[in-house]
């Protein structure tokens, strides 16, 4: 697999940002040491903490939902260094723009910095290891807690109410598609699915303009925001699918959410204890097959192996519970 670039999601807007790194002496020297000293944060922290020093947490893999990982990341380490002065920088700043446990976004990065990733896991095809617990086992905390919370402004909560205000049944929300294909469960199990909750539900389709169209589903793929995706969400009853950017906006929400994992992505990495997590185990999971660079080789056998009966039985035990 062709390997991820320094500049945090290949956003070369963010590249002055960044610490500079030099490659000729004498300033390498200077380089060299202060990647010395962000290799032993873990020892750093403790006095940063107390002298109320800045840190800067770089989202480096970058996609729109590593947005909401960073953020989680910042938290846990907030709760552990509450004195620290926090600096993100993202591509998606407008996603984590009211987090309270940050304290500016998109600033020149700091002296000391922690890179928010699990590339480490991507490379192994990890199976098990939280991607939080992989983050804060770097940095010496033993304790975490992996827990998206999204922030709203009574503007967007307002807005959102008006505009869900017209359903007259429960709201079920719905994403279909991941830019990921080994996320996306079949479109013909999706058309099932809707025709056999369309009676029960108002379901409505977030997400951008590559979701399919279907009968009976009120649309708002590819017409908002993601912010104001997530309002809209925030008005959900229920929420339905793959591991994406809405998965982590869903669990920030309190939002009760069934998501379909398949085997691509292992839910002991990223699958959030509140939610149904639904997962096949072919032989060839947990593949961590990336778009353009890696294609599945065994037809999506991981998707194709979860019926629509048991995404079904998945809502109706929410409900019960």
């Amino acid at each position: 697999m062709k390997d991820y670039g320094e500049i945090p999601g290949g956003k070369n807007k963010l590249q002055p940002l960044l610490y500079p790194f030099h490659r000729s002496y004498p300033l390498k020297l200077w380089s060299k040491f202060r990647w010395f000293q962000n290799s032993r944060l873990q020892f750093v922290l403790p006095p940063l903490n107390k002298k109320r020093k800045w840190l800067t947490v770089v989202d480096r893999l970058g996609a729109p939902g590593d947005a909401l990982i960073t953020a989680n990341i910042i938290r846990c380490i907030r709760e552990q260094y509450s004195e620290l002065r926090i600096n993100c920088i993202t591509p998606h700043p407008e996603l984590i723009l009211l987090d309270p446990h940050i304290d500016t976004i998109n600033q020149p990065e700091t002296f000391y910095s922690f890179d928010s990733t699990y590339w480490e896991l991507i490379v192994r095809k990890e199976k098990s290891q939280n991607i939080i617990e992989h983050n804060m086992l770097r940095l010496g905390i033993d304790c975490y807690d992996y827990k998206a919370v999204y922030y709203l402004s009574e503007e967007e909560k307002d807005w959102a109410k008006q505009e869900t205000i017209q359903f007259e049944k429960p709201i079920l929300a719905i994403c279909t598609k991941s830019k990921e294909p080994v996320k996306n469960w079949p479109e013909a199990n999706w058309l099932d699915l809707i025709q056999n909750l369309k009676a029960k539900f108002s379901i409505i389709q977030l997400g951008d303009g590559r979701e399919p169209t279907f009968k009976g589903v009120h649309r708002y793929a590819g017409k908002l925001s993601m912010r104001e995706s997530a309002a809209i969400l925030s008005k959900a009853n229920y929420f339905i699918g793959p591991d994406s950017l809405l998965m982590h906006i869903a669990n920030g929400l309190n939002i009760p959410s069934t998501i379909i994992f398949g085997g691509s992505r292992p839910v002991g990495c990223f699958g959030y204890k509140d939610h149904v997590n639904l997962a096949s185990q072919p032989e060839c999971n947990s593949c961590w097959i990336h778009h353009g660079y890696e294609e599945c080789l065994n037809d999506l056998i991981c998707m194709k192996q979860l019926p629509t009966s048991v995404v079904l039985a998945s809502l109706f035990n929410i409900q019960n519970n």
